[in-house]
């Protein structure tokens, strides 16, 4: 270079007119600091290049630099005393659409990961709070409890979501605490008619009448304080009311239930919430069925309200004495023991008592109303939501980091200019909050659009009033403004403290301090991708492990008829005629079936193995002797049920787990009895004529519990097995001969359909795990390209340096992807264990269930190495295609 010495800065001194130009616009306090670096500037370009070049240099850099500040009343930014008045602010919002504008793709890819993060936040939140809102809209909501009962009997445990029939009634007799009492029986499904109507109904409840009085559902017609007292009167929902009489008055009018005979209509109320822990929508009063008044033989679901401030320890410790007071004589009378014998052997019953708020995510007990949900999934939920929405502001402040790298030289002139650093952070706080506001705006959209979707994958009938109500939208607007402060504080609070000299001899690169702190978040993100990717393969290995589990009965090709009850004494010459049908094999009454709703009932049953007297609680079938080939349940030993026995009427066939339960070594020819239900000739002996293998007659999440199975008739349904290829027509031809017999509208569904519906909620949760992983690895690679582009920036001198060298376009892409393919493996490293513990405590709700398999682990591996090898390779190949000539010039 032509400079040994250092020039006299007199003769190199730069033109007047640009000095002049930035005294004018610096402010007065910083003018004689900035003159000095402009000073050292002018001194190192001089030695560098020359006086000459040096004075052309400084006029060209400083029109750049002053020319889009002249754009955007940059005067009147810099040296206005207010930052935050309205002009200032207007200012601050016309400058971020400029610069958002300005940088396009970067902009909407900012966005669309911000808006994609919110809106699968949003959608979680309405499912979450909505779970957790159960029950809670009744009025004394925080007062109501449902009792239960729990004990042991032979080492088997009882948990029942129901009580002993007069269970309530003594509470309110002996607990001066319990405000009022109420039940409700369930009946199974009614045909009911209405005039040449007849419509099966299946949600049908039985209550007290003061049951409108306990929960808050609002009546519309009749008072809630005086119906259902009389026998066979019905308070029915709008939707029923609507469905049998249409715009007429329903009230006095009547319906025929089935058996029960004709029930009065004299109340209607609203449709029950769907934040209830029951959904009927038809109420007969209890006065209409029986209910016993035997402890030990009859049961409803109780519910009590207390009165305010007496607790529910209280009531438990009264309800500690009703064993002894009330029970010890039936215990007496069905087991042939007194209490204390009975108490000795381990044996014993005790009352619970269940806020009313918890049963849906917090009670798994037998028996219950209808299936529950799990608090286990709102906090699974919860976390994922949470998970998102970190990934989407690890995304955002990422790019929001990596974009502020070329704004550095920016922020160095303004504040040569006289910008003090509030005025700076203002600026960059309002970007990035205005893109934060954008990206909810456009998460609102995705929400409305994605709804029904939604609503279908998670069960659910959300409203797009959900949404726009103002607590949802204060807090989602609120949660944005955070995020978006949070996200600029970066180059607000750091850009903005730079010393100007520094940043415009380029000592600074902007970003360089927080590297360490991006990559941590980037692999966050894939250790959050990586765990959802392992839930979702594991969570479809099991649904797959259910359905094409052996199940112990075949059933594929099994046609199932609904109602068949209703043809009464036609029923065995239509069972004959379908029979006669060369596409049917085998033709079955099958009340009870291994799948789906189905009735069964459950016993008390007496077992005598040796000197040893046993007492168990067991479900059981009556079925009959068409039952076991029609269903493909296979015997293990003996014979099955045949007319040819009359005796069989007094027979029993076993499943394996009865037999083993039992004790017994040789189950053929022995003989166990029923408790019955007190009264005279209810008791029964039945001997055991054969032991089917062991078959699923309940959900996976269960083991085989030992099941009974009577001869006898149960005539709801007919099981076929059919053998053909042409459905359609088999069909038609079997609806045919039904409308030949009666006008009860035809319904059939397949065993297996109804297998698969035992496991929605599983098949739910599988898919809504695979919908928030792939959001997961989205946003996960967004935020990967953000950092790769900020990365390739940063070294886009380097990479000049090495093509000019003779580097190859593979050596410079190998050489950018492999500091973020190392973060993805330390990722794998964290996910896969924490991804393994998470998913065993899963499996645990499933009594069978799958091994987690190394290939699992080993496949989401492989898949985010790949998904991370191409989104950095786009950036890595365009940086090592460039120009190294355009690399290089920088200054």
């Amino acid at each position: 270079m032509p400079n040994a010495q250092k020039p006299n800065r007199r003769s190199a001194i730069p033109p007047r007119w640009a000095t002049t130009l930035l005294s004018w616009w610096g402010h007065p306090d910083t003018l004689e600091e900035v003159q000095g670096d402009l000073l050292e500037l002018y001194d190192s370009w001089v030695q560098t290049v020359g006086p000459r070049r040096a004075n052309w240099r400084y006029v060209a850099n400083v029109v750049k630099l002053l020319r889009p500040l002249a754009t955007s009343n940059a005067k009147e930014q810099y040296t206005s005393p207010s930052f935050l008045s309205p002009a200032m602010i207007r200012n601050y919002l016309t400058i971020a659409f400029r610069n958002l504008w300005r940088h396009k793709a970067f902009t909407a890819i900012n966005i669309v990961g911000l808006a994609v993060g919110l809106a699968t936040c949003l959608l979680i939140v309405l499912f979450v709070v909505h779970e957790l809102s159960y029950d809670s809209y009744h009025a004394n909501a925080d007062r109501l409890y449902r009792m239960t009962l729990h004990g042991r009997l032979d080492e088997k445990e009882i948990k029942l979501a129901y009580a002993n029939g007069p269970a309530g009634q003594a509470l309110l007799r002996d607990c001066p605490g319990v405000e009022a009492v109420t039940r409700l029986r369930k009946e199974g499904a009614f045909l009911v008619k209405h005039g040449q109507e007849v419509i099966k109904e299946e949600n049908v409840a039985f209550v007290d009448s003061n049951f409108f009085s306990m929960f808050s559902i609002p009546m519309l017609k009749g008072n809630r304080t005086s119906v259902l007292t009389e026998p066979n009167t019905l308070v029915i929902t709008e939707t029923i009311a609507r469905k049998y009489f249409g715009q007429a008055d329903p009230i006095g009018k009547t319906l025929s239930m089935g058996e029960l005979g004709l029930f009065r209509v004299i109340g209607v109320c609203e449709d029950v919430p769907a934040n209830t822990h029951f959904h009927y929508n038809m109420f007969g009063s209890l006065p209409s069925v029986k209910t016993g008044t035997k402890w030990l033989a009859s049961g409803a679901y109780t519910y009590l309200r207390l009165r305010e401030g007496y607790s529910i320890q209280r009531v438990e410790a009264i309800s500690r004495g009703f064993v002894s007071k009330y029970m010890a004589s039936e215990i007496q009378e069905f087991f042939g023991i007194t209490l204390p014998e009975f108490l000795q052997k381990g044996n014993g019953f005790r009352f619970g008592f269940q806020p009313i708020t918890a049963i849906h995510l917090h009670s798994d007990l037998d028996d219950e109303l209808e299936a529950n949900s799990d608090i286990k999934y709102v906090y699974i939920f919860s976390a994922i939501a949470l998970f998102i929405l970190l990934l989407a502001c690890i995304n955002f402040m990422n790019l929001s980091t990596a974009g502020s790298a070329g704004r550095s030289k920016e922020v160095g002139i303004r504040k040569v200019l006289g910008s003090v650093q509030k005025q700076l952070v203002s600026q960059f706080l309002t970007e990035s909050v205005l893109l934060t506001l954008l990206a909810l705006v456009l998460a609102l959209g995705l929400v409305f659009l994605l709804l029904p979707s939604f609503n279908a994958l998670a069960g659910k009938e959300f409203t797009s009033g959900a949404i726009v109500n103002g607590r949802m939208l204060s807090g989602a607007v609120l949660a944005c403004v955070v995020i978006g402060l949070l996200a600029g504080s970066y180059p607000a609070f750091v850009l903005s403290a730079f010393k100007p000299i520094t940043v415009l001899r380029g000592r600074i690169q902007a970003g360089s301090r927080s590297g360490w702190l991006r990559n941590t978040l980037v692999t966050v993100q894939f250790v959050v991708s990586i765990g959802m990717t392992i839930a979702t393969i594991v969570a479809n290995q099991q649904l797959r492990f259910i359905q094409n589990k052996k199940v112990g009965f075949d059933k594929e090709q099994v046609l199932v008829l609904h109602d068949t009850h209703v043809l009464g004494s036609k029923l065995n010459a239509f069972k004959a005629e379908l029979a006669r049908l060369s596409s049917i094999d085998n033709v079955s009454l099958a009340g009870f079936l291994p799948a789906g709703a189905s009735s069964y009932s459950v016993d008390g049953i007496q077992v005598r193995n040796g000197a040893r007297i046993s007492t168990h609680r067991n479900k059981s079938y009556f079925i009959n002797e068409d039952y076991l080939p029609t269903l493909g349940i296979r015997l293990k030993q003996g014979r099955n049920f045949s007319k040819s026995f009359p005796s069989d009427s007094s027979a029993v066939l076993l499943n394996e787990a009865a037999a083993r339960a039992y004790g017994f070594k040789q189950p053929i020819g022995q003989q166990l009895s029923t408790l019955g239900d007190g009264t005279e000739g209810s008791k029964r002996t039945y001997t055991v004529i054969g032991v089917v293998e062991d078959f699923h007659f309940e959900s996976m999440h269960q083991r085989i519990a030992p099941l009974l199975m009577f001869y006898g008739g149960n005539n709801e349904q007919l099981a076929l097995r059919i053998q053909t290829d042409d459905l359609p027509s088999l069909l038609a031809t079997i609806e045919r001969q039904w409308k030949a017999q009666t006008d009860t509208p035809f319904a059939y569904s397949f065993l297996n359909e109804r297998f698969n519906t035992m496991y929605q909620s599983e098949q739910r949760i599988g898919q809504l795990f695979g919908v928030f992983a792939g959001l997961a690895v989205l946003i996960a690679c967004l935020g990967l390209f953000g950092l790769a582009a900020f990365t390739t920036h940063q070294r886009t001198k380097e990479i000049g340096v090495r093509k000019v060298l003779g580097a190859s376009v593979a050596s410079v892409v190998v050489l950018l992807t492999k500091d973020f393919l190392r973060l993805v493996v330390i990722a794998i490293g964290i996910a896969t264990p924490l991804a393994w513990y998470a998913m065993r405590q899963w499996l645990q709700d499933f009594a069978y269930k799958i091994d987690m398999a190394w290939w699992v682990f080993a496949l989401a591996a492989a898949l985010a190495i790949l998904v991370a090898f191409v989104t950095v390779s786009f950036q890595s190949i365009k940086a090592a295609l460039m120009d190294p000539v355009k690399s290089l010039r920088t200054e």
